[in-house]
């Protein structure tokens, strides 16, 4: 079938961070993880914080400190979907993905998706890479997915803002790092940065950015951030 005919490699076992064995597969021209995020510390060693609590989870987000969880705070819930970042996390200056990779950002989601929906008629909601991307185990609802990519997305669910864990089995979303908000550290960038929604009733991946979910998971690519001087905003 001439429309899967796609460039689809597993680099396996590639070592970002001792942290974690991270491998990619590539699609299309870029290297893309095919798990989630597992790590609890900075690019420099620095310790991220676990927010386990709902008190931890708003006082982090409302405070501007970098924070992950797990899932219920289910240990096994961080072997099976990795671990959920708040924004701040994924926005330190200190890195969170590993040396040479880079958090998953616009630019790089709107290719995957461009790149999977090739030949398909499709309009914002009306493609196919949400299906093609989830995992073809795992999902409670919804058909499962063709993971024709190995990209293996697990219904993960994530943390919303008033810090309780929803959606496991039924949907998940990825952090989208927002090219426009790099170097400019806010609360508003908090609450309304980009994410990609996966839902199992849902063929497409549907990006939105309407704050409800504060806690999400993270994909890295291969290759540096290029972006301007850090600051923070007043």
């Amino acid at each position: 079938m001439k429309l899967l005919s796609v460039i689809c490699i597993l680099f396996s076992g590639f070592m970002l961070n001792a942290q974690q064995k991270i491998d990619f597969v590539a699609i299309d021209t870029t290297w893309w993880s095919i798990t989630n995020l597992n790590l609890t510390h900075f690019r420099n060693g620095d310790k991220l914080r676990n927010a386990k609590t709902r008190e931890d989870w708003i006082e982090c987000l409302q405070a501007g400190i970098p924070a992950y969880c797990v899932f219920r705070n289910d240990t096994s819930m961080a072997r099976k979907y990795g671990l959920i970042y708040n924004w701040f996390a994924i926005a330190d200056p200190r890195g969170l993905a590993p040396k040479n990779s880079r958090v998953a950002n616009n630019g790089d989601f709107k290719k995957l998706v461009e790149h999977i929906n090739q030949g398909i008629f499709s309009y914002p909601g009306k493609g196919v890479a949400g299906q093609r991307l989830r995992d073809s185990l795992g999902w409670d609802i919804g058909k499962l997915g063709a993971n024709i990519y190995d990209f293996g997305i697990l219904p993960g669910g994530y943390r919303n803002e008033n810090g309780e864990f929803v959606g496991q089995g039924k949907e998940t979303s990825l952090w989208v790092r927002d090219t426009l908000s790099y170097g400019v550290v806010t609360l508003g960038n908090a609450i309304t940065s980009p994410y990609a929604l996966i839902h199992g009733l849902k063929e497409d991946m549907v990006f939105q950015s309407d704050g409800k979910r504060t806690g999400s998971y993270v994909r890295i690519v291969i290759g540096e951030e290029v972006f301007t001087k850090r600051r923070k905003a007043e």
